[in-house]
């Protein structure tokens, strides 16, 4: 792989216009925005970028956007999310995105039709052993309705082409377990609010909301300066200024908009319907964000 996956990878919500198209120009400023606040990895299309949502041609595009843009600058990892609801969807979009030059894609399992651990080994299976990308195992229980555990994440770590884990679940009981269990045979990298229990126990670093970027970046520079202090107090501040909400709840896609709009002063756009955001999500922030920004 070109670049290696570590330090802070943003995870980018896919800019709309009002009339729901994509909007180059916000995608493009998102990706320098990422950069030039320290991330050294972006992924295209991923959950909060909905994937799901795009038409074929539209996800195509936005990887293309988001990979050029990425080329501008050095040493900057791409990662594209691959996913689809049938393994034979997820392969079409690994290959596309080898194809035009991607470092690695993240993938999680099908997520309409419930899987069994075997369609789930199975679907990693296929994909990683097609060889057209890295593969980056996506852990979203709330989403994909499949539930890893971590002597299931040792099975995965086995399969040739598997080379990272992409955490969202916070629990500290289930990461150590995950942590010994995976043994360092592949690269965890954490979501935002766990990411300093993450990098205690030997984290890659973290896939993270395009929000949380900045604030992602100087807890870990805190935390490879031995300022434990200091990096303790970005995650509790991080973890209030952006409270757990959650794939389940209501007004939470729309919500990762309005914020990723407010923090990088980029208009992102609505959700697709028929998600929305409450009202007042953008005032609610800006009374939480000054906490948050005084200790970075």
């Amino acid at each position: 792989m070109p670049h290696e996956l570590r330090g802070i990878i943003a995870m980018l919500v896919t800019p709309f216009t009002k009339e729901y198209q994509l909007d180059e120009g916000a995608l493009r400023a998102e990706v320098d925005w990422c950069i030039e606040q320290g991330a050294n990895g972006v992924v295209a299309t991923p959950s909060i970028g909905e994937f799901l949502h795009l038409s074929e041609a539209e996800r195509l595009r936005a990887f293309a956007v988001t990979l050029e843009q990425a080329r501008r600058y050095q040493n900057i990892v791409t990662v594209a999310m691959t996913s689809g609801a049938t393994t034979l969807e997820a392969l079409k979009f690994a290959r596309l995105a080898g194809e035009m030059g991607y470092d690695a894609q993240q993938l999680i399992p099908p997520y309409y039709w419930r899987c069994g651990e075997e369609e789930v080994y199975r679907h990693y299976r296929m994909v990683a052993e097609a060889g057209d990308l890295p593969v980056v195992v996506y852990h979203n229980p709330a989403l994909s309705k499949f539930h890893m555990t971590p002597k299931f994440f040792g099975r995965l770590c086995g399969i040739s082409g598997v080379v990272a884990i992409k955490e969202v679940l916070t629990d500290l009981q289930h990461l150590e377990a995950l942590y010994d269990e995976v043994g360092g045979r592949v690269k965890i990298l954490q979501t935002f609010r766990a990411l300093l229990t993450g990098l205690m126990l030997g984290a890659a670093g973290g896939f993270i909301n395009v929000f949380a970027v900045p604030a992602a970046v100087k807890l870990l520079q805190a935390f490879r300066a031995g300022d434990i202090a200091r990096a303790v107090e970005i995650q509790r501040r991080l973890n209030r200024c952006f409270p757990r909400g959650g794939e389940e709840t209501l007004g939470h896609l729309g919500t990762t908009k309005v914020t990723a709009s407010v923090v990088t002063g980029i208009d992102m756009g609505p959700a697709r319907p028929p998600y929305m955001a409450p009202a007042d999500a953008a005032e609610r922030l800006r009374q939480r964000l000054p906490e948050l920004l005084e200790v970075l």
